[in-house]
């Protein structure tokens, strides 16, 4: 391999952490709007009832709250500029693929620049895409190829990161691009639909992949 591509969200940091500070900076937007707390109710939506799509209608409808602050909370969500805290792991493994890969990022994840910048690790990248700044997604073929054009690499001699099955692998095992999966945060237990979103090998942590590239 002469290039190795990440996944963000759960890949390199838990996103949990993401979501906390953003349901802060959300909550603290609506107390100022309407004079009251919603900090654990929203806490409780995401993280205990499991709500994470459409937890700022739920809490609006809930308490009959108009419906324009939505588009407003959304952005507040993520807009928050606290630091995020990489896996433990995450910023030796950069640093070791990093001094003799070329190493690039390719995520679906909203604010993805920022989410770099507050996790201190964006100089450990030589290319960065994120999917949402140019209206495409990791279902499309030509994000992959942006990237491999970017590093200036074959996809046969490039393997992706990911976590997620539903997006991650298909596409780059199509290109012929070795796919892994690192199986923890938010997905870990979700299997793939079918043998085409399947990844060519799972590690547990980063550090495993020392041991491959």
């Amino acid at each position: 391999m002469t290039a190795v591509c990440f996944d963000l969200d759960d890949t390199l940091y838990d996103y949990h952490e993401y979501a906390e500070a953003g349901l802060r900076s959300a909550a603290d937007l609506l107390e100022a709007r309407t004079g009251d707390s919603f900090h654990d109710e929203l806490h409780e939506l995401y993280f205990e009832a499991g709500i994470t799509d459409g937890t700022f209608d739920r809490l609006l409808d809930r308490h009959d709250l108009p419906a324009d602050l939505l588009d407003d909370l959304v952005t507040a969500y993520h807009s928050a500029t606290e630091p995020l805290t990489p896996y433990d792991d995450t910023e030796d493994v950069l640093s070791v693929l990093g001094s003799n890969h070329q190493l690039g990022l390719l995520t679906d994840g909203r604010g993805g620049h920022a989410k770099l910048r507050r996790l201190g690790i964006r100089e450990y990248f030589d290319a960065v895409l994120v999917t949402s700044t140019i209206g495409r997604s990791k279902h499309e073929l030509t994000v992959f190829e942006r990237m491999l054009s970017e590093l200036s690499v074959p996809p046969w001699d490039t393997a992706y990161i990911g976590d997620d099955p539903r997006v991650d692998f298909r596409v780059p095992n199509d290109l012929g691009m070795q796919t892994v999966r690192l199986r923890r945060g938010r997905y870990a237990d979700l299997e793939p639909a079918e043998a085409a979103a399947a990844p060519d090998r799972e590690v547990d942590e980063l550090a495993s992949l020392l041991c491959y590239f």
